[in-house]
């Protein structure tokens, strides 16, 4: 168990009539360390009753993780408030987690702040940070950006990757503060060269967009490429767009494909649709209307209405999948449902000639009158700034 705490030791040692209490902590650390933490509670345990705050903060540690003996909330928060009395910052902290979040004693933000305060103004950077968090969100106590971002400075300033992005994603947001990117830039550095998966994709899309740095498309890739290695959904998208439409970089199909298709495992709708159309025109990959059939459907169960609309196609042709006029029509409907202009028009088209469906002249009517009211709606929204694609 690394939590215990080791440190004044030595301390302890040179000091008169602690000796025995030395000798007997030590032995208590040695056999949480080779995983015997039952013998370890017995070597704690009348230290902690003794008053010995180390002893007693070790013990509510092993009563908090339910380690050596069976876990008790309660116990917990008792011994800790022992050893946070005497003074020692780690007891605190994990006393005002129990207070945040009611175990063992009863929910109380109030108190969760007094000891993180206590906790925090000895330094410890876990204290820092969610007294940070908890004023940024306000919960339980009223938002306040001014002490949010004082103990968040505190915390970044003790290295705290999360700490240091909360900072930027105040600054580059301004919701809250002054919006002020170059800031923003600042903080998500320090967290992503410190490995923040986050701030790593803030910063590839601060280079992307020229916010608060100078545009830069190679950076941009660069620190996408950080991000995604370590999973990061958004940041394989936007790669797989930025080598698609060639944006700064060269246009690369294949490497589109490739980050497509991690951001597509991982459940991204667009990416999916994406591939789908890769698939059908030949981008990057063997074409294959079957293979852009199965991406169409993950992201047509997803509710994507152009998924939807390519894959109701797709069934009414019979391209990479057998011909089925009525799955056909189930897709077109749920595109048409979502305002889908030319699943509209198609369904009027099957209802006028009894495809998939039976044949019904008003129905096909109707679908066809609101395919016309859709399209006039989104030429006159045409005219308007159109929004970022991502």
């Amino acid at each position: 168990m690394k939590n215990f705490i080791i440190f004044l030791i030595i301390l302890m040692l040179v000091l008169p009539g602690v000796t025995g209490f030395a000798d007997n902590f030590q032995k208590g650390l040695d056999a949480a360390n080779r995983g015997d933490f039952e013998a370890a509670f017995d070597k704690w345990k009348p230290l902690a009753i003794r008053g010995q705050a180390l002893a007693q903060f070790n013990i509510g540690l092993m009563y908090d993780k339910g380690e050596g003996v069976k876990r008790d909330y309660k116990k917990a928060a008792k011994w800790y408030k022992l050893a946070a009395k005497q003074g020692i910052a780690s007891a605190q902290f994990n006393l005002g987690l129990l207070y945040s979040k009611g175990k063992g004693v009863r929910q109380s933000f109030k108190r969760a702040v007094m000891w993180y305060v206590r906790a925090a103004k000895q330094g410890n950077v876990s204290a820092q940070f969610n007294l940070g968090l908890i004023y940024d969100i306000g919960e339980g106590v009223i938002p306040d950006y001014k002490r949010a971002i004082k103990w968040y400075r505190l915390a970044a300033g003790q290295n705290n990757s999360q700490a240091q992005f909360n900072l930027g994603h105040l600054y580059e947001s301004g919701e809250r503060v002054t919006q002020d990117y170059k800031r923003a830039f600042k903080w998500y550095k320090f967290a992503a060269d410190a490995g923040n998966e986050l701030a790593r994709l803030k910063l590839g899309t601060l280079f992307e967009k020229g916010k608060g740095v100078l545009k830069n498309y190679k950076k941009a890739v660069k620190w996408y490429k950080l991000a995604a290695g370590q999973g990061n959904e958004i940041a394989q998208f936007n790669l797989g767009y930025i080598y698609s439409r060639g944006i700064g970089v060269k246009s690369n199909y294949i490497q589109a494909v490739k980050w497509y298709k991690l951001a597509a495992g991982q459940g991204n709708v667009i990416a999916q649709f994406n591939l789908g159309i890769f698939y059908s025109e030949g981008k990057g990959v063997r074409q294959s209307y079957s293979k852009a059939a199965n991406w169409f459907r993950l992201a047509a169960k997803k509710g994507d209405a152009e998924a939807q609309f390519r894959l109701g196609l797709m069934y009414e042709e019979g391209d990479g999948v057998e011909k089925d006029p009525e799955k056909a029509v189930m897709l077109y409907r749920y595109a048409a449902d979502q305002g889908h202009a030319m699943a509209q028009g198609s369904l009027g088209w099957m209802y006028i000639n009894g495809a998939g469906v039976q044949e019904d002249l008003e129905e096909a009517a109707k679908w066809y009158r609101r395919s016309e009211q859709t399209l006039k709606a989104k030429k006159n929204q045409s005219q308007k700034p159109i929004p970022s694609l991502r």
